[in-house]
C-alpha cells in the first residue's frame, strides 16, 4: 500500500506539480531527491529498532508519518514546503516498508528466502502497477493536491490496520531482541567483504534506477505519447517486476544469489540500452514494451538479493541493522539520480544523455557482483 501510493506513483505527480509551480526539471528533481535521501537516512535507525523492539511498532510509526507528511505536501505553496513534505514522506516509507518487512520475511522462511522475498517484492509491484493507472486520471481531472491528500487518508485507513493485524508474528514482530545478536560484532561485519560489495552493487544499481524511474512519464510525454499511454508503460514495468520477482526467487534458492544476480544485472543493462529506440511508431512502441519487460523484470533484483547475501554474514540479531546501514549508504548516493537527470534534461532538452549515463552506471554494478563470494 505505502510503496504503491508513494514511490510507485510519484511519477504521475511530477509533471502536474512542475507545471503548477512553473519549476524547472532540476527543481522538481530536488523534491524527489529529498524523498529518497530521507528514506535512506531513516534506514539505519529503522533497522536497529527492528532488531531491538520489533517490526510492528516501527512500521506503525512509519505509516503515520507517511500519511501526515503526504497530507502536508498536498497543501504546500512553495518549493521548500514541498521538499520538506516529500522528505518526511520518504522517512516514513523507509521505516514502514523494506527493512522491517525483509527482516521478518527472512526469519519466517529461512530456508526459502529467495522465494519469500520474491513474493514480498512481487506484491509491492502489484501496487506499483495498478495504483499509477488509477491515480494518473484522478490527478488530471481533479488536480494533484486533492489526490495526494486522499492518498494520505488511504494510508491511515487501510495501510495502518493491515500493519496492526499482520505485523505481529515472527520473532521480530512480537519479541524484543538483545542489543547484541548472535553474529559477529557489527563493526567487523561492516568491514567485511560481503557488506562492502553488496552495498556497492546497491549504490550503483539504485542510482541508475532513480535516474530513470521518476522521469519515465515525462520522458514518454516529451516523445509525443499521451499521458494515458505513458502511464501504461510506467505501470507495465511494475507488472514485469511482479513476474521477475517471482521467477528470480526460486532461481536464487536453486543456483545461489551471486550467479543469478550477475545475470539479472546484465538484463538490467540491456533494458536501459533500449530507451533510445522508443518513439511513437509501431517499432518504437515495440521497443518500449521490450524495455518495460526487461528493465522492469530485474530492476528490483538487487533489493531481493541483498538481504540473502547479508543474512549469511550478519547472524540472527544483526540483519535489520546491517540491511539498514547498507541501504542508508545506498540512498545517500542514489538519491541524486532524479535531480541529476532533471539537471541534464534542463541543459540538453532531452533525457537521452541522462538515461545513457544511467545505463553506464547499471553496467558498473556488475563489477562488484562478480567479486562476491561464490
Amino acid at each position: 500500500m505505502a510503496l504503491g501510493t508513494t514511490i510507485g506513483s510519484l511519477g504521475a505527480f511530477v509533471e502536474p506539480i512542475r507545471q503548477d509551480f512553473g519549476w524547472t526539471g532540476e527543481q522538481m528533481g530536488s523534491a524527489l531527491t529529498a524523498f529518497v535521501l530521507a528514506m535512506a537516512a531513516i534506514l539505519p535507525m529503522a533497522g536497529l529498532l527492528v532488531d531491538r523492539i520489533g517490526a510492528r511498532v516501527v512500521m506503525t510509526c512509519g505509516t503515520v508519518l507517511i500519511a501526515t507528511s503526504y497530507g502536508l505536501a498536498s497543501r504546500s505553496q512553495t518549493l521548500t514546503a514541498l521538499v520538506a513534505g516529500f522528505a518526511a514522506t520518504g522517512a516514513g516509507l523507509g521505516a514502514a516498508t523494506y527493512v522491517p518487512c525483509t527482516v521478518v520475511i527472512s526469519e519466517w522462511v529461512p530456508d526459502r528466502r529467495g522465494l519469500a522475498l520474491g513474493v514480498l517484492l512481487a506484491v509491492s509491484a502489484v501496487g506499483a502497477t495498478l495504483l499509477p493507472i488509477a491515480i494518473a486520471p484522478l490527478v488530471r481531472d481533479h488536480g494533484w493536491r486533492p489526490v495526494m491528500a486522499g492518498i494520505a487518508c488511504l494510508n491511515l485507513l487501510i495501510g495502518l490496520p493491515i500493519i496492526l493485524a499482520l505485523a505481529r508474528r515472527g520473532t521480530h514482530g512480537h519479541e524484543k531482541r538483545p542489543i547484541s545478536g548472535g553474529g559477529p560484532p557489527l563493526p567487523e561485519l561492516m568491514r567485511g567483504r560481503t557488506f562492502r560489495l553488496v552495498t556497492l552493487v546497491l549504490v550503483l544499481s539504485q542510482l541508475s534506477f532513480y535516474g530513470i524511474y521518476f522521469h519515465l512519464i515525462p520522458f514518454l510525454t516529451d516523445l509525443g505519447f499521451p499521458e494515458s499511454k505513458a502511464v501504461l508503460f510506467y505501470s507495465g514495468s511494475a507488472l514485469a517486476t511482479f513476474a521477475g520477482s517471482m521467477v528470480l526467487g526460486p532461481l536464487i534458492d536453486r543456483f545461489g544469489p551471486r550467479r543469478v544476480l550477475i545475470a539479472a544485472l546484465s538484463v538490467l543493462v540491456c533494458g536501459c540500452l533500449l530507451l533510445p529506440g522508443i518513439d511513437t511508431s509501431s517499432a518504437g512502441i515495440a521497443v518500449g514494451v521490450a524495455f518495460s519487460v526487461l528493465w522492469g523484470a530485474v530492476v528490483n533484483s538487487p533489493l531481493q538479493f541483498a538481504p540473502i547475501l547479508l543474512a549469511d554474514a550478519a547472524g540472527p540479531g544483526n540483519l535489520g541493522t546491517l540491511l539498514g546501514l547498507s541501504n542508508f549508504l545506498t540512498g545517500l548516493v542514489s538519491a541524486f539520480g532524479p535531480v541529476l537527470t532533471g539537471a541534464i534534461h534542463d541543459a540538453t532538452q532531452s533525457y537521452m544523455t541522462a538515461f545513457g549515463l544511467s545505463a553506464v552506471i547499471a553496467a558498473l554494478s556488475i563489477v562488484p557482483a562478480l567479486r562476491l563470494p561464490k
